[in-house]
């Protein structure tokens, strides 16, 4: 029998290291506040984010399925992209439980480590803890499943803490609002649950759900669909109807911008060789934007957007001259936010292939808007290359 994973929301919490767990606020006004404060997310309001359960300074959170949160059509696989949306926004709205008073509290950096991939068909559902706050810094941990028992990823997370003096006037007045709304503090588990699936996928600790057979067993061509479509990257054409079958990436803006430096154009049959430098741009987006007030990118979408040009990079090198056919699977993905990415800019994105083996692929990433010489982001992430021969 697998090992069963704790949930979050019943760990103690050492007192010394969140001294002001809860805040002002009782977990049932938390629900409320932080459903407002999703709801005011541009990104998260889109995918109907919703607030299932507070334990101060723990949260637990669902992201219903829906269709654009597929990142490999071939294998009906869900974006690992969404992911880290999903843990940043799970850590970002712990913290918020785990301080005195509300204040805003950008991501320092986050790091995933994944573990097995999300499937077609069911809802994702996070919890998020608050490990420790101290005078500069909260330090938060989550981890994300679809099936009782079966972890997804687990993320750390660390965030900034900008104090009441640099947090925008109205912020906290706005969260403790909501929190005085009357409005159910557990709206997934209403009777429009798209899926029946919150009440089991909720309790990682049961057995409640029989485990799903994988994605390629009950479809036996998932793989040489695959196969066929990683040995066909070839061309500017090739790449841009890749980019178009992606849903995620096309609900985010995410398209190629440059080749060696030019312009890319409108999409031809120029054949792209794996020593060209492809760059990468996400398009200035309302739905992008995780703090209207700015206004921002949110962190998680940004993230996503990176770890989605890296996985093409990997993705071209591989099934040509002769190379055996090979699907890069994210390993571990870390994230360093170095400056404010602005929502109403586009983004660019430059990868670099820093070690390419037969089986493990190394790769960064930077993203800016203004010059490569100022990032907005830095990120890192290792990917396993998984074989796409026939069986």
């Amino acid at each position: 029998m697998p090992a069963v994973p704790q949930s979050l929301l019943g760990l103690a919490v050492n007192p010394a290291d969140v001294p002001a767990a809860g805040g002002v606020l009782d977990d049932a006004s938390w629900a409320r506040a932080l459903t407002g404060f999703l709801s005011f997310i541009p990104h998260t309001a889109r995918l109907n984010v919703r607030v299932e359960e507070v334990a101060a300074p723990a949260i637990r959170m669902q992201l219903p399925w829906q269709p654009a949160l597929i990142g490999d059509p071939h294998r009906r696989l869900v974006h690992g992209g969404v992911l880290t949306m999903f843990a940043d926004t799970l850590c970002g709205s712990a913290v918020l439980t785990g301080l005195s008073a509300p204040e805003v509290c950008p991501t320092l950096d986050l790091r995933l480590d994944h573990y097995r991939p999300g499937v077609e068909g069911l809802a994702l559902v996070g919890e998020a803890r608050v490990l420790r706050v101290t005078e500069s810094m909260v330090f938060t941990e989550a981890q994300i499943w679809q099936q009782p028992g079966k972890i997804l990823c687990r993320a750390i997370g660390n965030f900034v803490r900008l104090g009441e003096r640099n947090t925008p006037s109205g912020f906290a007045e706005a969260l403790l609002a909501a929190a005085n709304t009357q409005a159910s503090a557990n709206p997934s588990m209403d009777e429009s649950e798209p899926l029946g699936q919150s009440e089991q996928a909720a309790q990682p600790a049961g057995e409640k759900t029989e485990p799903q057979a994988p994605r390629d067993a009950q479809n036996p061509r998932g793989l040489l669909s695959a196969r066929r479509f990683v040995e066909g990257q070839r061309t500017h054409a090739d790449l841009a109807a890749l980019l178009a079958s992606l849903p995620y990436a096309q609900a985010i803006g995410l398209g190629l911008c440059a080749i060696d430096g030019q312009q890319a154009g409108a999409a031809s049959d120029v054949e792209l060789h794996p020593e060209q430098a492809l760059s990468y741009s996400m398009a200035a987006m309302p739905d992008n934007v995780g703090n209207p007030m700015l206004p921002a990118v949110h962190g998680g979408v940004l993230a996503a957007a990176m770890e989605t040009a890296a996985t093409l990079e990997v993705l071209r090198r591989h099934g040509r001259g002769g190379r055996e056919a090979r699907l890069p699977k994210l390993i571990d993905f870390s994230i360093d936010y170095l400056a404010t990415a602005r929502g109403d800019q586009v983004t660019r994105i430059d990868c670099e292939v820093m070690r390419e083996g037969r089986r493990m692929t190394n790769v960064r990433v930077s993203a800016w808007q203004k010059s490569r010489e100022q990032p907005v982001a830095s990120a890192r992430m290792h990917f396993v290359l998984e074989s796409l021969a026939s069986p």
